[in-house]
């Protein structure tokens, strides 16, 4: 049993670092109307969506003629949006979308560009600025080829864009963390874990940076560094029971069913409606000999999955109890 726990342990985590890797498929909707200082529509504006759960790139998208841009169909969760339009400074925000709810409209306004940018943008001289930094047309055009490669799930190509990118800015903490994605698309574990930690350290408040390392470091078995981790995640921002499950399976192999138990309830409390965190929280209570928890649990279970591998071994615990 301990075994196959683990096996099945590593093996839901891997699946869900991968599925965070699409900001696609979703059912949230943004829709919003960029206007200038006067309160006019700023048609032709640039609109730059990218994932903040695993800065993962996102849809480029131009406002209209009445300065108003939409799009459905994108993964719920935080998002970055650029603004860029001639003539006014560039705009950035963070935005937190809902699947399956109505998302507040955004409404922008983009202010002038200042003077000195503006002479030096006529004069053929580009001013291309990533987190407040001048950076040149080479690096630029290498995080957009990296950004691409990432939507196509070209996760080599991606790294090698952004590292070149990192010559330039190895202090940037988004730079670093989508370094850490490509990583983590190729499958090294190891270069992922180690530049999201470099993320984390250069822009502590980032809950993407944690909530990777504390995929990664529960799918190595690494509990509490995994749990620290997840402790730096705000509550609000954790909306996959995984790393919860995580945590109970390893503290079950550990033979601590009381903190296992506390785990699996933060799981059920995320997403009521999965099965497994039924299961294992059963299995928990009873080892605790909570006969009418882990009854109730385990039909739950069996219910959620009736032609799941694990029915029988449901069917058979039940008949052990009252």
């Amino acid at each position: 049993m301990r075994s196959r726990v683990m096996l099945l342990a590593t093996f839901l985590a891997a699946s869900s670092i991968a599925a965070a890797q699409d900001w696609r498929g979703g059912r949230a909707r943004v829709d919003g109307t960029v206007k200038n200082e006067k309160g006019e529509p700023i048609p032709g504006c640039k609109v730059m969506m990218r994932w903040g759960k695993s800065t993962h790139g996102g849809p480029d998208l131009t406002t209209d003629a009445r300065g108003q841009f939409a799009i459905f169909g994108l993964a719920g969760g935080p998002w970055d949006v650029d603004f860029d339009a001639a003539g006014y400074a560039t705009k950035k925000i963070s935005v937190s979308l809902q699947e399956g709810a109505r998302n507040p409209a955004l409404e922008v306004r983009l202010d002038p560009q200042p003077r000195a940018q503006a002479t030096a943008a006529s004069a053929g001289q580009p001013q291309v600025l990533v987190g407040g930094k001048k950076i040149s047309k080479e690096t630029a055009d290498a995080i957009e080829q990296g950004n691409a490669a990432m939507t196509a799930k070209n996760w080599a190509a991606a790294r090698q864009s952004y590292l070149k990118a990192s010559a330039e800015l190895p202090d940037n903490a988004a730079l670093l963390q989508r370094i850490a994605a490509a990583y983590l698309g190729e499958g090294n574990s190891k270069e992922a874990l180690a530049y999201a930690r470099q993320a984390a350290d250069k822009n502590p408040s980032d809950p993407a940076a944690w909530w990777m390392i504390a995929e990664l470091e529960l799918q190595q078995g690494n509990l509490d560094a995994g749990r620290a981790a997840l402790d730096r995640v705000p509550a609000d921002k954790i909306t996959d029971p995984q790393p919860y499950m995580n945590i109970g399976i390893l503290l079950i192999n550990k033979k601590m069913p009381a903190e296992a138990e506390s785990a699996f309830d933060r799981a059920i409390a995320i997403n009521p409606e999965a099965w497994d965190g039924y299961y294992y929280r059963g299995l928990c209570r009873l080892q605790l000999k909570k006969n009418g928890g882990a009854k109730a649990d385990l039909q739950k279970a069996r219910e959620l999955n009736p032609g799941g591998p694990e029915a029988k071994e449901i069917d058979d615990l039940l008949k052990t109890l009252p």
